[in-house]
């Protein structure tokens, strides 16, 4: 189950556990705790030897170290959370975003270290930086991995059926449950090739999920939960209509009730059924 939810999330759309507020602030806290608490308890040799310089002990280098971390983890969540709050992310960019974040410590670290030994060894800024990003990644591994598998496992959680009949569970096309979300939440779901574009609010933001199925597949949910087919590649959530407008050239659209959302194309074909809805 779990190399199937790793592979679809490689294609699809982040969800709430790992992107809300408190996750963010769970990276935030944990990481620069686990480096302190792990370099202080468990003292490795050599890292204790690179880190006792001329006058300043292992311990009070470890401090600062462990600020500068905690600095770093502050103002990357933070811009973290606005990106993925005001678009869609994938689980790739998620991995990245780690990557890079530990490479950014590794560069501050190794500017305080660098000019720690300055008038004490010659130790190019290159070299510490190599050393600074073996350390830096030995040692937050472990707390980047607990934190993946907690957020997976939170994720897992959020997808597991339950008996509510105003969630809406999406299936993908092996017929396993990808995605469930209260009804009132939906906007629209729009068609994509192999795919369908699941288009709903999170709060006030408004997100997508993405999942392979078909239109003709979703059309038994939909009825259960008073979507409407109101073109051949949308379903429209009727609740979510604030009006129905026709154009000069006689075009129908419906615009919705969400911020900064593109109105929906209405076929004359469907039109009736969804007024019947309003």
């Amino acid at each position: 189950m779990a190399s199937n939810y790793f592979s679809s999330q490689h294609k699809l759309g982040l969800n709430s556990a790992f992107t809300n507020i408190a996750s963010q602030v769970l990276y935030v806290v944990i990481v620069p705790l686990f480096f302190l608490g792990f370099t202080i308890l468990y003292r490795p040799e050599r890292l204790v030897s690179f880190l006792t310089i001329h006058n300043y002990p292992y311990g009070f280098n470890v401090t600062i170290i462990t600020l500068i971390i905690l600095g770093v983890m502050i103002v990357s969540r933070g811009i973290y959370l606005l990106i993925v709050h005001s678009s869609a992310t994938h689980f790739r960019f998620w991995v990245l975003w780690q990557l890079v974040e530990l490479i950014t410590m590794a560069l501050f670290v190794a500017m305080y270290i660098t000019l720690m030994y300055h008038d004490i060894a010659d130790y190019p800024f290159y070299v510490v930086v190599g050393k600074t990003l073996v350390m830096l990644g030995a040692v937050n591994l472990y707390s980047y991995l607990a934190i993946g598998l907690g957020l997976v496992y939170a994720e897992q959680k959020e997808l597991t059926p339950v008996e509510d009949d105003s969630l809406m569970r999406f299936l993908d096309s092996q017929k396993q449950v990808k995605f469930m979300i209260a009804s009132s939440a939906v906007l629209y779901i729009e068609a994509q090739e192999n795919y369908v574009l699941i288009k709903y609010l999170d709060g006030s933001v408004i997100k997508e999920y993405s999942l392979r199925s078909s239109m003709a597949g979703l059309e038994p949910l939909m009825v259960k939960h008073g979507f409407v087919r109101c073109q051949r590649s949308y379903y429209i959530n009727p609740t979510h209509v604030k009006a129905l407008r026709k154009d000069k050239e006689g075009a129908i659209s419906a615009e919705l009730d969400a911020p900064q959302q593109k109105a929906i194309p209405v076929s004359p074909r469907y039109y009736e059924a969804l007024t019947a809805k309003l």
